[in-house]
Order: structure tokens, then C-alpha cells, then sequence
């Protein structure tokens, strides 16, 4: 039985998104009324943002941009993803939960829960 050729094995795998971590269109509308009706409940001077969320061999991440810099966070203190030692978030700064589906991620400050911080 011969191999299936490239036009075959192309047509038979579906198209993606041109950019996968393009927050979905629901999502957006949802993330945006909610990310300026908290904006100025959320701390200032990290300048925290949120560019994409994934899961990776089941465990959630969020890619953050801050003042610090880029990168990814997990749930824990700091940000803190396993394998790494140190945080991209400030000491006293908690991951409580990524959610994948809204794209946005609760964190704690100085045991307070803020406001989301969602995909813009």
C-alpha cells in the first residue's frame, strides 16, 4: 500500500487559525466589557498584560507581559511555573486560577483578589 501523497495528507488536515492564540470572538467581547469596567480596580505599576493562555501537559499557563518583562506564569506565588526560580510577578503576588476558556487570569495581592486580568 503506497504513502498518501502531500496533497492528501494536506487536504485531509484542517485549517487553523491564522493566529492561535487570537482570543476567540465571544471571548473577546466578554474579556473587553469586563476588563474596562475593572481597570481601575486592578493594581497599578506592573502594567501586567495578558497576550495568551495555553495548557501544557495539562497545566495551565498565561503568557503575561509586565514592567519586568515577558513570559510565562502558572498558578502559585509569584507566577511561578515549575523548573523556574524566579517569578515574573512581585513578592506577595498570587496566580489563583488561569481560566483557558475567557483567556484571563485571577491573581492575589497581599491576600486580595483582584480583578481579572484578560486577553485585550
Amino acid at each position: 500500500m503506497p504513502l498518501p501523497s502531500l496533497e492528501q495528507v494536506l487536504s485531509a488536515v484542517p485549517d487553523g487559525r491564522p493566529d492561535p492564540f487570537a482570543p476567540v470572538a465571544a471571548a473577546v467581547s466578554a474579556s473587553a466589557q469586563e476588563s474596562s469596567a475593572s481597570d481601575a480596580d486592578q493594581p497599578q505599576g506592573l502594567g501586567l498584560q495578558v497576550q495568551g493562555v495555553l495548557a501544557v501537559g495539562g497545566q495551565r499557563r498565561a503568557l503575561v507581559t509586565t514592567s519586568e518583562g515577558s513570559g510565562p506564569v502558572c498558578v502559585g506565588a509569584r507566577g511561578r511555573c515549575p523548573g523556574e526560580s524566579s517569578g515574573l510577578l512581585p513578592v506577595g503576588w498570587v496566580v489563583q486560577t488561569i481560566d483557558l476558556r475567557r483567556g484571563c487570569l485571577t491573581v492575589s495581592v497581599a491576600g486580595q483578589t483582584e480583578s481579572p486580568f484578560c486577553i485585550a
